[in-house]
């Protein structure tokens, strides 16, 4: 972990109190993009030359996947003391004369984009020191998809838990078949390992496909890498050629929509009409973003987008929505909170892959909200929410089960209850905002 990291690091099963609070204002720095940020180191990996990342994104994740780079092969160094440029001289095709053993931490995308290539090493060992979380995330059909492509895969109970071994090295080409209905993240992670194995890929999606936003950004930084990739409309189909080479580039990776989310929805909720929030360095394109800004306007709040700002004004009333919220599935935790708060009902739908997260974000997520005084039904891939305007009693201590997407949405409930919140482990949300409850603070809450 950085000097700077360790400085801003919390002690572990720390708790936070978040104070009622009904004026928001400030334009905080969001982290940086976690997709983006994994997915241009990989592809930096990958390149035979050196690529440079500039604002990569800083939390327990990152240092997850600088991790996993060093141990493909990869050279990471920064050109700057503030650590906003990131030098990576990539290795071409993985290659090791040795077994390779990597933590992943609790960064469970970090470990499913990085199995496809690490099928390129000939001995690589996964371990988590989160065995209660990231240690029940199944990853048996991306597992299955490798072995159909010359792998041998073991993993830990049927399902494919950590630690997970593979042998690789000598892999092949040909068709492969890959299950959507969990995770985008199988599908990412061949796409990124079909263009080194040396033969053409073709991939082929059965069952539901969870995320498709999260699938174009792939598409999009493998674009840029200068991988071509061929595939249907529905991206049910997939063709990648053979000896395709990923290129060295200098990347600028975009503002956080998730983050963004948790600090547009607690400025939605806030009631003095004087709140305000701006946040720059947003990409208006990305697919993940227009449909949180949809969400937010379908709620009734006061939001304006000009080109990479998006500017939020609070104090107003807030109703119900309904929503597939498959395409924005990391913000979904915060849009249920402030829909605890809009007239009506709210229903958010085609969300069962919440269930396989950090923890369970459907079930865990309403009980928390439920012991706060929050009225929320969940149910197998949905959670309806009906909203109370008045705000809640608060007043209790929540858990956040070692989850930062919960922590978020929690604290942003904190601030519609009369007599607070009490949030413990608050040290996990540094998995992805490490300087979240700081932010917090800079906008007007007063966080203990």
């Amino acid at each position: 972990m950085s000097e700077k990291r360790e400085s801003e690091a919390v002690q572990a099963g720390e708790k936070r109190h978040i104070a009622p609070t009904s004026l928001l204002r400030g334009n905080p720095t969001l982290p940086s993009s976690k997709y983006y940020t994994l997915r241009y180191l990989l592809a930096a990996t990958l390149a035979d030359g050196e690529s440079i990342v500039s604002f990569p994104a800083d939390s327990d994740d990152s240092e997850a996947l600088f991790r996993c780079c060093k141990a493909l092969g990869a050279e990471l160094n920064w050109s700057d003391s503030q650590e906003v440029m990131l030098r990576i001289q990539g290795v071409g095709r993985p290659r090791s004369t040795q077994a390779v053993t990597i933590n992943v931490g609790n960064a469970g995308a970090v470990l499913r984009l990085v199995l496809g290539i690490s099928a390129l090493l000939p001995e690589v060992t996964f371990f988590t020191d989160h065995p209660q979380s990231l240690g029940k995330r199944p990853n048996r059909e991306l597992l299955e998809a490798l072995t159909t492509l010359g792998a041998v895969c073991t993993g830990t109970g049927s399902e494919g838990y950590l630690p997970i071994t593979i042998r690789g090295g000598d892999l092949h080409g040909g068709s492969v078949t890959i299950s959507g209905a969990r995770s985008s993240q199988y599908l990412s992670s061949l796409l990124f390992l079909a263009p080194v194995i040396g033969e053409a890929v073709e991939i082929s999606v059965v069952d539901d496909l969870k995320s498709q936003a999260l699938i174009y950004v792939t598409l999009n930084v493998l674009k840029e890498a200068g991988i071509v990739v061929e595939h249907d409309a529905a991206l049910r189909h997939f063709s990648i050629a053979a000896d395709q080479r990923y290129q060295p580039r200098e990347y600028s990776v975009p503002g956080d929509y998730p983050s963004a989310a948790t600090l547009l929805s607690a400025c939605a909720v806030a009631t003095d009409p004087a709140s305000e929030v701006t946040l720059s360095r947003l990409r208006p394109d990305e697919e993940v973003g227009v449909e949180l800004v949809q969400a937010l306007q379908a709620m009734g709040a006061d939001l304006l987008v000009d080109g990479e700002t998006v500017r939020l004004r609070g104090g107003r009333r807030l109703r119900g929505i309904e929503m597939d919220g498959d395409g924005v599935i990391d913000c979904i935790p915060v849009l249920v909170a402030a829909a605890c708060f809009a007239a009506g009902e709210s229903v958010f739908y085609n969300i069962e892959s919440l269930h396989y997260k950090e923890s369970d974000r459907i079930n865990d997520l309403c009980m928390e909200l439920r012991r706060a005084g929050c009225i929320v039904t969940p149910k197998n891939d949905a959670i309806i929410v009906r909203g109370q305007p008045q705000g809640i009693e608060g007043g209790v201590v929540v858990d956040g089960h070692s989850d930062h997407r919960l922590l978020m949405a929690l604290a942003i409930v904190g601030l519609r209850s009369h007599r607070g919140l009490t949030l413990t482990g608050t040290e996990h949300i540094a998995k992805s905002y490490p300087r979240f409850f700081e932010d917090l603070q800079r906008l007007g809450v007063e966080v203990r």
